[in-house]
C-alpha cells in the first residue's frame, strides 16, 4: 500500500517538477521546455509592450505589465505598492499560490522580471525563477511560442514582508559612511555622476559605487548572464564584496532589482538590499545630501 501511495503519481502520468529547490534562481530554457504546463508552475510574461505577448508567447505563460507594480505615494512617482495589493495581483489575477514556482520572462533580459522577483523575495517567496536569456532565447531556440491564451482560476497568496530585503531612506541615512555598508549605483555613468537625469536633483548618493547594470549581461541579440568568474570580478574590482551589506539602487527601482538578483541568487551574496525608493525619492528630498562627478 505505502509503494503505491509513493508511486501513485507517476501511475497517472504526473511530469516530475522540471527544477528542484526552494530558492531563486536563473534556469535555462532547455529546463523549462515541456513544462510549462505543469500545475505546480507560473509562468509569466513580464515584456514592456503586451503586443509582443500577443504576437506569440511561451505556452501558458499569462502577461503582467511591470508598471503594475509602480504606484505613486506621497505624490511620487514609481514607488512599490502594499502587499496587500501584490498579494492580490499574485493570487487572483496571476493564479499564483505559495506552494507554485513562479517562473518569469522578458525581453533581452532587462529589469522586467527581476522586479517581480524582487517583490516575490520581499514577500518571503522563494519559489522564483528567471529565464537566462528571455524570450530571444527562447525563440532563437525555436521552442513552441503560441497566440493563446491560459484558463486560470483566482488563488490565494499570502506574503510575509521581509525587511532585510529592502533599505529605506532613513536606513541609507543613517549608514552612510558606514564601512560596513556598500552602495551601488546602477545607472548610466552619465545619471551617476550628474551630466544626464531628469529628477528633481542630479547626481548620487554620496559613497556610492557606479556598476551599470547591464555589464552584468553578454551576447547582442540574445542578452544572457555572464559567467560566475566574470560577475565576481565586476564586483570586487569597485570593492563590492561578500562580508559587507550591500544596498543597490537605480532611477526607480527596476533595474536595481537586475543587480539585486545578479548578487543575492547568482552569486550568493548573503546580505542585500534593494532601496526601492530610489533615485526619484532621495533626490526630491533636499535634506539629503547629493554628490556629482565619477568618484563616489
Amino acid at each position: 500500500m505505502l509503494v503505491l501511495i509513493l508511486f501513485f503519481p507517476a501511475l497517472l502520468g504526473a511530469k516530475p517538477i522540471p527544477f528542484k529547490g526552494d530558492h531563486p534562481r536563473l534556469i535555462e530554457t532547455g529546463e523549462l521546455a515541456g513544462s510549462t504546463d505543469h500545475p505546480s508552475l507560473r509562468v509569466i510574461d513580464m515584456r514592456t509592450s503586451v503586443f509582443d505577448y500577443l504576437k506569440g508567447h511561451i505556452p501558458d505563460s499569462v502577461y503582467l505589465s511591470f508598471e503594475v507594480l509602480r504606484i505613486p505615494k506621497n505624490g511620487i512617482p514609481a514607488q512599490a505598492p502594499d502587499r496587500i495589493y501584490v498579494e492580490k495581483v499574485l493570487g487572483e489575477y496571476l493564479s499564483l499560490s505559495n506552494d507554485m514556482w513562479a517562473v518569469l520572462y522578458s525581453e533581452r533580459s532587462n529589469p522586467n522580471a527581476t522586479c517581480l522577483a524582487w517583490t516575490l523575495a520581499y514577500l518571503g517567496h522563494k519559489r522564483v525563477a528567471v529565464l537566462n536569456g528571455g524570450w530571444e532565447k527562447w525563440a532563437s531556440e525555436k521552442l513552441p511560442a503560441i497566440q493563446e491564451y491560459p484558463v486560470l482560476s483566482p488563488k490565494k497568496f499570502f506574503g510575509r514582508a521581509l525587511r532585510e530585503t529592502v533599505a529605506e531612506k532613513k536606513w541609507i541615512r543613517d549608514h552612510l559612511g558606514d564601512r560596513g555598508v556598500v552602495l551601488v549605483d546602477v545607472r548610466l555613468p552619465k545619471e551617476y555622476s550628474g551630466e544626464e537625469g531628469d529628477e528633481i536633483r542630479r547626481g548620487h548618493i554620496p559613497g556610492a559605487k557606479n556598476i551599470f547594470w547591464e555589464t552584468t549581461l553578454e551576447g547582442d541579440e540574445v542578452r544572457a548572464w555572464r559567467k560566475k568568474e566574470e560577475l565576481e570580478k565586476i564586483f570586487l574590482e569597485s570593492g563590492v564584496t561578500k562580508d559587507k551589506e550591500v544596498v543597490v539602487y537605480c532611477g526607480t527601482g527596476k533595474e536595481a532589482s537586475h543587480v539585486y538578483f545578479t548578487l543575492r541568487y547568482v552569486l550568493g551574496f548573503p546580505m542585500v538590499r534593494l532601496y526601492r525608493g530610489a533615485w526619484v525619492e532621495w533626490s526630491a528630498d533636499k535634506t539629503l545630501p547629493v554628490k556629482t562627478g565619477l568618484e563616489p
